[in-house]
């Protein structure tokens, strides 16, 4: 048994922040990024994803109180990140692959602080881990969340390797598309506020997260790209042919 700390749980958000920095020193040869491009955006779109993260708590609470959970933002990051490609000059669908599965890595490491502050908690369950907050013992459902997240991290990796980094894999879509069915299901073994039929509104982001992801893994955006690039040739030739 333990008091509850909260200084422990923010240490492990700045745990996980300085994981996806040492995860962006190891990876961002891959893509042929400079480093300090790399690292310049990679530390500059978080931080920022981060404060929006308590702006949309805020929004959504009706404009009540303040509240963190980096799961709101996760469908946004390819949002933040698009300006700060353009001014780091580098490719977006490659910026956007190396971004995939630092959300994943982010709330898997700050996610094991939550067993120290006793948010995020499971239901009581006598054989769990005890939380400092409730003074009774839950079902472990931060760190299983937190390994699962990880699990996610890994995978998507590896897919992008798979891809040869080539900013094509869909690599972002694949993580929401796992991140969202997992923590959906996971959701029904926390103990929080329920809106109907047992679907929490962290429930709702998840299965948001999933839509989007689908839609935009199999969504032929590069058959619909070849279609209007030939179409524009189409148009010139026609032009060019008119004009003679």
């Amino acid at each position: 048994m333990f008091d509850r700390n909260p200084v422990m749980y923010y240490m492990f958000h700045v745990f996980g922040f300085i994981a996806t920095v040492i995860y962006t020193l190891i990876i961002y040869k891959k893509f042929k990024f400079p480093l300090w491009r790399a690292v310049c955006f990679i530390i500059t779109v978080f931080p920022i994803a981060y404060a929006f993260m308590w702006f949309q708590f805020w929004v959504e609470s009706g404009f009540t109180k303040w509240g963190n959970n980096i799961v709101r933002t996760f469908i946004w990051v390819p949002f933040i990140g698009l300006p700060f490609a353009k001014l780091y000059k580098i490719d977006y669908h490659k910026a956007i692959e190396l971004l995939a599965p630092i959300p994943c890595i982010i709330h898997g490491v700050a996610h094991f602080g939550c067993i120290f502050e006793g948010c995020c908690c499971g239901y009581p369950w006598e054989y769990g881990i005890w939380n400092p907050t409730t003074l009774d013992y839950r079902f472990p459902n931060q760190p299983i969340e937190a390994l699962v997240a990880v699990g996610i991290a890994v995978f998507t990796i590896w897919w992008i390797a798979k891809h040869g980094f080539s900013g094509k894999s869909k690599a972002y879509a694949l993580m929401l598309i796992l991140f969202g069915s997992t923590r959906f299901i996971l959701e029904f073994f926390r103990d929080n506020e329920k809106l109907v039929m047992g679907i929490s509104g962290l429930a709702m982001h998840a299965l948001l997260m999933l839509a989007l992801g689908l839609f935009f893994f199999f969504f032929p955006f590069d058959k619909f790209k070849e279609e209007r690039e030939l179409e524009k040739q189409n148009a010139a030739k026609y032009t060019s042919k008119k004009r003679k």
